[in-house]
């Protein structure tokens, strides 16, 4: 019985690797998905330790890969990587289960050689080491030098592997005090933000937070305090028309009506027709008032608006290298450096659309990569000589040094705000 458990584990692990390298799902979808191809092999087992087992394995990733080229000279498969996992890595999250121990010496036995890693590690250059120990592709952590210090840069690939969560509070449905207090119940521990009043920082919780009730109940979002801060930019008011290009999945659209009281009238396009249904149904159980609110399912490259609305909010589809702490799997989608290189396109194209639409402009994606920030807003402003760019004035750091609207742009970092990694910037008409 106990080696049908590690049996099954391993195999359910080495599944979600194929899933998330295939399909670039993100870790928790991915995860929903191989629990329903093991559902039969799963029951009377607590899905905690396969999700737990499941993330430690995805964040060593690249590291997994480079011992198994040292051992193996080839990197091959997802269940070779999962064997590797258990023997180096695998101590903290399986010791206590009956039969570790004996598995563990049997893969170790059937290894073609076994390394130090340490010793591996120390004969490699600061890039190369900082890749693997970290587990990042090469080229985004080589990209990332040429814009922090050697420090800084460990200190940012470290926050991105350390897990963080912000919650905010859905005003529109509940008061923050009442919201704090029936959180603790919860057992969640929170502390409100400094700058946002209604954003919660988690400090400790006892269960996944997808289980809360007032999660489930619309009363909380799981929103991160940068993302929340990108609707700041925006800074509605009550009776402005507000186009948000690129709207599902809605958690920004629902924080602008919150801000407005559910008086500000919304144009929300998306290309897919579930997401955009998907969207309303959570637009309705957050209590916004969806009479004040106009669904287009289009392609926002080719908007098909016809009138001038105050404000347009392009939160562009991007690699999400920032989103690290909440989904490991995009380290592995960064791999696919042709995908990662697909997006500044779309984005260009997005945004050169979209400015026509509104005076003011927000673009914002939740993105490490200057190619996606910086180097994209240069690209429409040599474009576009009848737009300007205006400073979010919101807490924040500057764009990367190098650029020429470095001191306009707004960056959030982890390792110095505790937020996911988000740029955004306001374009505006040149007076």
């Amino acid at each position: 019985m106990v080696g049908k458990y590690l049996e099954t584990l391993m195999s359910f692990t080495a599944r979600m690797l194929y899933y998330i390298d295939k399909y670039k799902l993100s870790f928790d979808k991915a995860f929903q998905y191989t629990v329903k191809d093991y559902k039969d092999k799963l029951r009377g087992y607590s899905l905690k330790r396969f999700y737990d087992v499941s993330w430690n394995v995805v964040l060593n990733y690249h590291k997994l890969r480079f011992i198994e080229k040292k051992i193996y000279g080839t990197n091959k498969g997802y269940r070779r990587l999962v064997m590797l996992w258990a023997i180096y890595f695998g101590e903290n999250l399986l010791s206590e289960i009956l039969g570790y121990e004996r598995l563990k010496r049997k893969f170790a036995k059937s290894l073609p050689r076994s390394i130090d890693l340490d010793e591996e590690l120390s004969k490699l250059n600061f890039i190369d080491r900082l890749s693997v120990e970290l587990s990042y592709p090469k080229w985004f952590v080589e990209l990332l030098s040429k814009y922090l210090g050697k420090h800084e840069l460990r200190l940012l690939l470290e926050s991105l592997n350390k897990e963080f969560y912000w919650i905010r509070v859905n005003t529109l449905k509940i008061d923050v005090d009442k919201a704090i207090r029936l959180l603790e119940a919860e057992d969640v521990i929170v502390e409100p933000d400094k700058d946002l009043w209604y954003m919660l920082k988690v400090i400790d919780y006892k269960k996944p937070l997808y289980q809360l009730q007032l999660l489930q109940q619309g009363y909380v979002i799981t929103q991160d305090k940068a993302s929340a801060m990108v609707v700041e930019v925006l800074k509605p008011k009550p009776g402005e028309r507000i186009l948000d290009a690129c709207s599902a999945p809605g958690i920004k659209a629902s924080l602008i009506m919150q801000l407005t009281e559910n008086k500000a009238y919304l144009v929300l396009i998306d290309i897919s027709r579930d997401r955009t249904y998907n969207m309303v149904k959570l637009l309705k159980k957050y209590g916004v008032d969806v009479n004040r609110i106009e669904v287009v399912i289009a392609d926002s490259t080719k908007p098909t608006i016809n009138k001038k609305l105050d404000k347009v909010l392009v939160d562009a589809p991007c690699s999400s290298s920032g989103t690290m702490p909440r989904d490991p799997s995009i380290r592995i989608h960064l791999e696919d450096l042709k995908w990662v290189k697909s997006f500044p396109e779309l984005q260009k194209r997005l945004l050169t659309a979209n400015l026509k639409l509104g005076d003011e402009v927000i673009y914002a994606v939740c993105s490490l990569i200057p190619w996606e920030g910086e180097e994209v807003i240069e690209h429409i402003i040599s474009l576009h000589s009848n737009v300007d760019l205006a400073k979010p004035d919101i807490p924040g750091a500057g764009g990367y040094q190098g650029f020429s609207v470095s001191d306009k742009v707004i960056r959030f970092f982890p390792h110095i705000h505790r937020t996911e990694g988000f740029f955004t910037v306001k374009i505006i008409p040149k007076h």
